[in-house]
């Protein structure tokens, strides 16, 4: 197809979509897509700038879940865009075969080594690439380091989220229904363990003990977050019993919690042996993901032991290398630090006037706001938050999950504290 030719046709496409109403769109997608998600609205959003969403009525919507911590740097920042643009402007390929190389993945590779510390990168695209290939990981070193016969095991978390992939879809809780319900029977060789207990892991290790896969804070159960000196722990038991430690920074991770991955704020004595990475390391762009581990441990993927044929593909390097530098740039970690403290004061003070708010707990940028049972749950309020303009939406029926775009200024921040206050104590926050 001749350019000329191209731009006609896409911007029939674009203008083909900007004419649907909004009861189209919704109706379109509840014919043709699989209803493995409900709609939280029926205004479809047709922009996003920063931490805002603009919806096709023309309502103005702040982002309060930043899409689940992948939009850290908010939605469209400018830098990875017009990387992007450089990028489709250059003709460079938009995915190659893993068996050429590739300047854009060698650039983003040594960046990110770089930025955390470990020696080898595996890339791949949606989140739970990670945690897979973290359990393909250990289990290939148990067999083949350890020593194990038979069944490598796996301890997981009870509350944990580590996606929704038939292999990890065993780990919600068993009130889960819509989560677990006819898709067993479950692969073997996992164990589940109260989270934040380092009893019941010496308890639950034996001779196959491949790993632990823990998340430093669990974001989907809640944000529940550990002991002081926990994750340290889980690594020199993993020293003490020859297992390896996976932490799963996939939401934590890039600044969230105010230092660039959760494990940190325990110092070095806390680095994982492999860590799960995705979500804003794309800076909301692509699906980016993977796993980060050491050179020793990273021999054991050899040629053909595992793929991906988007992972690491050139136009996923290129945003990828781009948000890397975006996150530095922003010095996203010092305001995630500065304005999270910030907000734990506010929220706390909304909290002590508002019945229905049991606790407020949070590291960084990341809260949890559990409310008391005694009434509707998270998401009426969640509902009546979108009512007020904000998304802070409900997870494990009585927690509303509140992880800003770390970019969002502190007025911007200000106007969901408003609906909040609104909200729980039938006032708005002074400005």
């Amino acid at each position: 197809m001749d350019a000329e030719t191209a731009h006609k046709h896409a911007r029939r496409l674009m203008d083909e979509a900007a004419a649907l109403s909004g009861d189209e769109t919704v109706a379109l997608i509840e014919k043709h897509v699989a209803p493995n998600y409900g709609l939280l609205s029926r205004d479809p959003v047709v922009k996003a700038e920063g931490p805002w969403l603009y919806c096709k009525s023309g309502k103005k919507i702040f982002d309060g879940v930043a899409a689940y911590s992948a939009a850290n740097l908010g939605h469209g920042h400018p830098l990875v865009r017009e990387a992007l643009k450089a990028f489709l402007g250059s003709h460079a390929p938009t995915v190659l075969g893993r068996f050429l190389p590739d300047p854009w993945l060698a650039l983003f590779g040594r960046k990110i080594t770089e930025m955390t510390g470990f020696e080898r990168f595996l890339p791949a695209n949606g989140g739970v690439e990670g945690p897979e290939a973290a359990i393909k990981l250990a289990r290939r070193w148990a067999h083949q380091v350890k020593g194990v016969k038979g069944t490598p095991t796996i301890l997981y978390a009870d509350q944990c989220f580590h996606g929704r992939t038939l292999t990890v879809t065993q780990m919600f809780v068993e009130e889960e229904k819509a989560a677990r319900d006819g898709f067993g029977p479950w692969p073997a060789g996992f164990k589940r363990i109260p989270y934040n207990d380092l009893a019941a892991i010496e308890a639950a290790v034996d001779e196959h003990t491949a790993a632990i896969m823990v998340e430093p804070i669990q974001g989907e159960g809640g944000i529940n977050i550990p002991d002081e000196g926990y994750l340290r722990a889980l690594i020199e038991l993993g020293r003490q019993h020859n297992f390896l430690v996976i932490f799963d920074e996939v939401q934590t991770g890039w600044a969230r919690t105010g230092e660039l991955f959760c494990w940190m704020h325990e110092g070095p004595e806390a680095r994982p042996d492999i860590m799960c990475i995705g979500k804003s390391v794309s800076g909301g762009y692509a699906p980016v993901a993977g796993i980060l581990a050491s050179e020793k441990l990273m021999k054991l993927f050899g040629p053909g032991s595992h793929g991906s044929t988007f992972g690491g593909c050139p136009i996923s390097s290129c945003i990828a290398y781009a948000a890397l530098h975006a996150i530095e740039e922003e010095k996203l970690v010092e305001q995630a630090q500065e304005k999270g403290e910030w907000l734990a004061e506010r929220l706390a003070a909304i909290a002590e006037r508002a019945p229905r708010i049991k606790e407020v707990r949070g590291k960084g940028m990341m809260f949890g706001i559990e409310l008391t049972h005694d009434g509707p749950d998270g998401h009426h309020f969640t509902e009546l938050l979108l009512e007020k303009g904000a998304i802070i939406k409900d997870t494990h029926h009585w927690v509303l999950r509140f992880t800003p775009p770390i970019v969002a200024s502190k007025q911007d921040l200000e106007f969901a504290l408003s609906c909040l206050e609104e909200v729980f104590c039938g006032q708005t926050a002074d400005a």
